[in-house]
C-alpha cells in the first residue's frame, strides 16, 4: 500500500508531532471524527491519546484496511462533500483533518458538511495555494489511492480557506506557528513552503503557538476596463 511507503510516513510523522501537541492543549476533547482517514494512520494515534474516534474515507478499500488497523475506533465509507453522509454522522469535539481538502473538487461544500459535526473545533492541515488574494488553483493529480475521488483538485489559498472557514460558522480561526519538521512546511531559498495547519473554532480562546486570522474581505469582481468599479 503506498499509504506505507517511508514519504507517507515521514510526512505523517511530522504533522502528528505537531497535532499531537496542539490536541494536547485543546480543553476537555473527548470524541474526534477523523476526515479522509486513509488505512487508518491518524486514527490510530488519535485512539491512543483516549479519544473516541471515527474515521471517514470516501474509498472503501482504504476504510476496510482501517478497520483491520484500527479496531478501536469505528469507520465509515462516505464522500465528505455529499450531505447525506452528515445526515447521520453524530457531531464530536473536534473533527480532525489532514491531507484531504487539496484533494477535493470542491473544498467550500467540504468545509460547511464539516463543520455541521465539528462540535467544538477543527484541526485541518493542507496544502495552500501561493498568494494573497483568496483564490484556487485547479490541479490534475496522480491516480492512485492517495488521490482525490475525481483526480481532480481545487487548491486554496491561504486567504481562500480563512474566508471559507469563517463563512461556515466558525468564530475564530487560527494559524499555527509551531515547526513541522517536514520540508513541505518550511521555507528555502529555492521553494516556498506549500503546508499549513489551521485550528477552527467555535468560541474564541487563546492557543498556543498560534496566531489569530481575521477574516479576508472578498470583493465582487471588478470587469471595468481601468478597475473603477
Amino acid at each position: 500500500m503506498l499509504f506505507d511507503e517511508s514519504y507517507y510516513i515521514e510526512i505523517n510523522e511530522a504533522r502528528w508531532s505537531a497535532a499531537d501537541q496542539i490536541i494536547s492543549n485543546l480543553p476537555s476533547i473527548y470524541s474526534c471524527i477523523d476526515m479522509g482517514c486513509g488505512p487508518g494512520w491518524f486514527a490510530n494515534k488519535l485512539v491512543q491519546k483516549g479519544l473516541l474516534v471515527r474515521g471517514i474515507d470516501g474509498r472503501e478499500e482504504l476504510v476496510n484496511e482501517a478497520r483491520q488497523r484500527v479496531p478501536e475506533a469505528k469507520f465509515h465509507i462516505g464522500d465528505v462533500t455529499s450531505n447525506s453522509l452528515f445526515e447521520s454522522l453524530p457531531s464530536a469535539d473536534l473533527v480532525f483533518c489532514f491531507g484531504l481538502l487539496y484533494h477535493l473538487e470542491n473544498p467550500f461544500a467540504a468545509i460547511r458538511s464539516i463543520s455541521k459535526v465539528a462540535s467544538r473545533f477543527l484541526l485541518i492541515e493542507t496544502q495552500i495555494s501561493p498568494g494573497d488574494a483568496a483564490e484556487f488553483k485547479l490541479v490534475s493529480e496522480g491516480r492512485n489511492e492517495t488521490q482525490g475521488l475525481t483526480y481532480h483538485a481545487l487548491i486554496p489559498s491561504r486567504a481562500a480557506l480563512i474566508k471559507m472557514l469563517f463563512v461556515s460558522g466558525f468564530n475564530q480561526v487560527l494559524r499555527y506557528t509551531g515547526s513541522v519538521d517536514h520540508l513541505d512546511f518550511i521555507d528555502s531559498p529555492t521553494r516556498i513552503h506549500r503546508r499549513e495547519i489551521f485550528l477552527a473554532a467555535r468560541d474564541f480562546g487563546e492557543f498556543r503557538d498560534f496566531v489569530t486570522e481575521v477574516e479576508p474581505v472578498t470583493p465582487k469582481i471588478d470587469y471595468t476596463v481601468n478597475g473603477d468599479g
